[in-house]
């Protein structure tokens, strides 16, 4: 439970009886209107909050903020069981503003999950328009709670009346059922025949509306799938004839049971025979609640065979690649393929090898070593060999922690530092991104003695996700001077003081920027960092973000002006002082002593982690690569495996680096480096790595604006890593097999 729920939860004095129900929880964001006054928290919980609990966010919220005009909440469960939504039915009645008489009538409804979607069934016109005014009301409470559903509301008589005008010669009468088949709820198959020349297995040839199985979300009479068979399981009663055979099958929407009960022992084997795991049917039959399984199943009436519906992946390029980053199911937690078939896979395509490079670890090796052992004793003539190479994809820390940049003698006490806050367009200091305000303030024995604020004109329109993290509109800035006269009247203000930042690589890199551009010479100030100072300072602290930390030192923060770069500055040089306060009770007197801080031995627990790839070239490689992951896994394990820098240079014999993944050194650091800086960083790798756009998506909106800059920054990584004489590699940083594959990930 992170600090911020803790304090709303804390407001509005929620019983103990209810703090698990918030576990792992989290404020996503709180949303307000511009006078302040309304607000919305979004809330991330693990589950469905019970009703009671529900009752009491709402009876109590309020209370908690009186300061304000009004103040609601929205639920996102990480996981929801639609199945649930009669569970909630009276208390979003209950909730949405109805007069007691008109609640009464709703009481005894519930919503049916028909394949027109979800129904509120209602007695007659006049209920039907009540409810049919007050739906918006009824889905939004649903949706704040974190169901998102689409409700109709049919009125039940109206739908009898027109049954009632049905050609009733056209309506198919079924035979009484018996007390046993009531009982299971399934038919059950006797004496069935196969007729000659059908493509049916089960019944007989049947056509009709195909449903995806996504869409089987509750009870259905006579629906039709297609769907492969992937799994199959017999049962035979000892004590009766009764037998059933339950199908797993799968269209790739979802997966699905199926079952089929028998007292006949010919049918049984005979339809047993014929049903073949990852063969492809079309099943008609009735989805019920089954007890046993104690979920939704298909009991089907007719199968029968139709052609495979999957799509064989072929690589039709002339020039085929090898793919030099790999996971398989030993990757924990994030392969979801089995090195078998990523090999055999990689074969079929026609490539002549496969790098395997699971995460911290070599478990796939033997399996990996036998079959391409096997396959290639198996080679027809003229057939190429195919080769696997083994690697391994680990955390590499740098051994220095960079809490000071450029360090200076200087006392703590004496010193006179300037603290200092940006905003900008984005996060792309080397690319088309800009600063829009800067906020400083000089701190000396503790007390703040001057301040500087700078709006700054960027020469382009906000995004509006900056300007709703910021709250600095065009508007703002129309007039303001431009960044190069800002950054210069900056540089003139604090001139050779030491500069202090919260994550200070990511606030220099946009003033190293601007020296490069606008010819302001080198940035050569003592560089101070209290996010790294925090990580070292308080090591047994979980968070230490600028909120986190004003929190631990009793700094006064408001959330609300929090991304505002003077406000945020003046938090921070608050927190600096309190920290001198403290490391001068500690024995630390200069700004030089702060690198101090982390022992040599515990410097694997602090300092900057990249994903790095390492492929073997021979078998001193492969041993060596053998003693990085054990010492990955024992000295240097801190909550991950991780691996020193310098562990790396030690044991490179007989290896190959690679840059990675998007969470490697050059491709995090590529966006906020000059092209010189970027050289310095690909210098350390054997070759760099690039992945398809669709591989960092995720990024996008975030750590880049849009799809155009994330591919400026792979552009530039190609450039500047071709220009310095290094191989640049396409990779696929590989998962999973199939797209479908992607869904288990």
């Amino acid at each position: 439970m992170d600090d911020k729920i803790k304090l709303f939860l804390g407001k509005i004095n929620l019983k103990d009886d209810y703090y698990s129900f918030f576990n792992n929880s989290k404020i996503i964001k709180i949303k307000s209107s511009k006078d302040k006054l309304n607000w919305n928290f979004f809330i991330e919980v693990e589950s469905l909050l019970p009703v009671e609990v529900l009752e009491f966010l709402d009876k109590n919220i309020s209370s908690g903020f009186k300061d304000l005009n009004s103040v609601t909440y929205t639920l996102f469960p990480k996981e929801v069981d639609k199945m649930s939504i009669n569970n909630y039915y009276q208390y979003v009645i209950n909730s949405i503003g109805l007069s007691k008489s008109i609640v009464s009538l709703f009481a005894d409804k519930t919503i049916k999950f028909t394949t027109d979607g979800l129904v509120l069934e209602v007695d007659n016109k006049a209920m039907e328009n009540i409810a049919n005014k007050n739906i918006d009301a009824i889905e939004n409470k649903y949706r704040q709670i974190g169901l998102d559903i689409k409700l109709s509301i049919h009125d039940y008589n109206e739908k009898i009346e027109n049954e009632v005008e049905i050609d009733m010669s056209k309506v198919h009468i079924p035979k009484p059922v018996t007390t046993t088949e009531k009982k299971n709820k399934e038919p059950i198959r006797t004496n069935t025949k196969e007729i000659e020349g059908s493509n049916a297995v089960l019944g007989r040839e049947v056509e009709g509306e195909i449903t995806n199985l996504e869409n089987l979300t509750g009870e259905i009479d006579d629906v039709f799938v297609e769907a492969k068979v992937f799994g199959k399981e017999l049962f035979e009663s000892t004590k009766t004839a009764f037998k059933i055979i339950t199908l797993k099958i799968t269209d790739y929407t979802d997966s699905f049971f199926v079952k089929i009960f028998f007292r006949n022992q010919d049918d049984y084997e005979r339809i047993n025979s014929k049903i073949k795991e990852g063969n492809w049917y079309r099943i008609n039959g009735n989805v019920k609640h089954d007890d046993f399984a104690r979920d939704l199943v298909l009991n089907a009436n007719n199968i029968m065979d139709i052609p495979s519906k999957d799509i064989e992946v072929k690589d039709e390029s002339e020039e085929k690649r090898v793919e030099l980053h790999a996971h398989t199911i030993m990757s924990q937690m994030d392969g979801v393929v089995s090195v078998e078939n990523l090999i055999k896979t990689a074969k079929k395509w026609g490539h002549r090898g496969i790098a395997i490079t699971d995460h911290d670890g070599v478990q796939s090796f033997p399996n990996a070593f036998t079959m391409v052992t096997k396959m290639n004793g198996d080679l027809k003539e003229g057939e190429e060999p195919f080769k696997v190479i083994y690697g391994c994809e680990l955390t590499m820390i740098d051994d220095s922690v960079d809490i000071v940049i450029n360090p200076i003698d200087t006392d703590l006490n004496e010193a006179t530092f300037v603290v200092f806050d940006l905003e900008t367009t984005g996060f792309n200091a080397g690319g088309a991104d800009s600063i829009i305000e800067i906020g400083a303030v000089k701190l000396q024995g503790g007390k703040i003695i001057d301040t500087f604020d700078e709006l700054v004109s960027p020469g382009k329109k906000l995004s509006p996700k900056i300007t709703e993290i910021t709250h600095i509109t065009d508007e703002m800035l129309e007039g303001k001077m431009n960044e190069e006269e800002a950054v210069k009247k900056f540089k003139d203000w604090y001139g050779d003081l030491p500069l202090v930042a919260h994550n200070a690589k990511f606030d220099t890199s946009f003033i190293k920027m601007a020296y490069q551009k606008y010819d302001l010479g080198e940035l050569n100030n003592c560089i101070l960092d209290t996010l790294e100072l925090s990580r070292t300072l308080d090591k047994g602290e979980a968070r230490h973000s600028l909120s986190a930390i004003t929190k631990r030192y009793n700094v006064v923060f408001d959330e609300d002006a929090h991304h505002r770069a003077n406000y945020d500055a003046e938090g921070t040089a608050l927190v600096l002082a309190k920290m001198i306060k403290k490391l001068i009770d500690n024995n630390m007197t200069k700004i030089s002593d702060l690198n101090n801080l982390v022992p040599r031995e515990e410097i694997y627990k602090y300092g900057r982690a990249h994903h790095i790839n390492i492929l073997t070239l021979n078998k001193t490689g492969l041993k060596n690569l053998f003693t990085l992951v054990s010492l990955a896994n024992t000295k240097y394990l801190y909550k991950t495996p991780r691996i020193l820098r310098s562990e790396i240079e030690k044991y490179r014999k007989g290896l190959l680096i690679g840059s990675g993944c998007y969470e490697g050194e050059v491709f995090t650091q590529a966006s906020t480096k000059s092209d010189e800086e970027l050289t310095n960083i690909i210098n350390f790798y054997d070759y760099v790595e690039v992945q398809p756009v669709d591989e960092y998506c995720h990024l996008v909106p975030g750590v880049f604006a849009n799809e155009a800059e994330l591919i400026q920054n792979i552009e530039k990584i190609v450039r500047v890593t071709t220009d310095a004489g290094k191989m640049i590699v396409a990779s696929g940083d590989v998962h999973h097999l199939t797209k479908e594959d992607k869904i288990y990930r």
